[in-house]
């Protein structure tokens, strides 16, 4: 997760792809898929609604 935030360009986006080499964002751009996907991630990983006060 953390190293596909890294990934992200100057305006925090991601396109559809991104090389395994260097990094280079490939691809439609911006990629609401991707980006909706990093969202998710994001969810899951943190704590739960429940658990915030």
């Amino acid at each position: 997760f953390e190293e596909m935030l890294e990934r992200r360009n100057h305006a925090g986006l991601l396109s559809e792809d991104v090389s395994l080499t260097d990094g280079a964002l490939w691809g439609n751009y911006p990629q609401t898929y991707s980006l909706v996907g990093l969202i998710n991630c994001a969810v899951l990983l943190s704590r739960s609604w429940s658990s915030v006060r």
